[in-house]
């Protein structure tokens, strides 16, 4: 039986694509260049490519903050300085605490079911605790772990090893599970950890075409309630 849930933050509860692409724009106005389309697209790449980088223990994530500003800049021949807008774009990413609308009937049902509910994210602490307290979710979890502060990232064993430690699960593993939209970071992580694991893919859009397996996979936040209706006796 699950008791103890570890979602992940960003394409699981919330909304990043979104709030990427509002503080984007906003970063730009602020530094005095007018982005386009064309440009979110690339800095997207960038940013995502510094990320995987960061799974792979090949970056920190201090350098990964400026490099992915770095590599977008010197893509598009723009003379701005990375670090400037690092710090500019984190700020209003901060702001930006936009949900799925599924997320907060999720959050509750499963609070009413008697779960217990922790949040486990590769985010930048201050962007994730900032936008956490924008979105008022805070309130939801017992307790929140961000690599930033844990000091290791999805998927490495040291972050789930700490993690429920901190949580005082090491003991109840059958009893938790992992909840995210990365077959790499949130899914293989907790595989390798012993966790059973929900691999959150939205739509449908996604194939897995890893080795990663999830334990079980849905298509929406709604599909989880169904579930675990059907999985675990607490929301039946």
């Amino acid at each position: 039986m699950y008791r103890y849930l570890f979602f992940d933050a960003d394409g699981t509860l919330f909304d990043f694509n979104e709030a990427e692409s509002r503080a984007f724009y906003q970063m730009a106005a602020k530094l005095g260049f007018k982005a386009s389309p064309e440009h979110l697209q690339i800095y997207k790449a960038c940013n995502e490519a510094c990320w995987k980088a960061f799974e792979r223990s090949e970056l920190t994530q201090a350098i990964l903050k400026v490099k992915r500003f770095e590599d977008f800049f010197a893509s598009e021949a723009l003379s701005l300085d990375a670090t400037i807008a690092s710090k500019i774009y984190q700020g209003y990413l901060s702001e930006q605490g936009i949900l799925y609308k599924e997320s907060l009937p999720l959050l509750d049902a499963l609070i009413e079911g008697g779960y217990t509910l922790y949040l486990a994210s590769n985010g930048i602490a201050e962007v994730q605790r900032g936008r956490l307290k924008q979105s008022d979710t805070l309130r939801y979890f017992k307790d929140i772990f961000i690599s930033e502060e844990i000091g290791a990232q999805k998927p490495a064993r040291q972050f789930f090893s700490v993690m429920l430690e901190k949580a005082g699960l090491e003991e109840k593993k059958s009893e938790c599970l992992m909840i995210g939209d990365s077959l790499t970071s949130d899914i293989q992580g907790g595989a390798t950890y012993g966790l059973d694991t929900v691999w959150l893919n939205l739509d449908g859009t996604h194939k897995n075409d890893t080795s990663v397996q999830p334990t079980y996979e849905v298509h929406s936040l709604s599909e989880m309630l169904t579930l675990f209706s059907n999985v675990n006796p607490l929301l039946s």
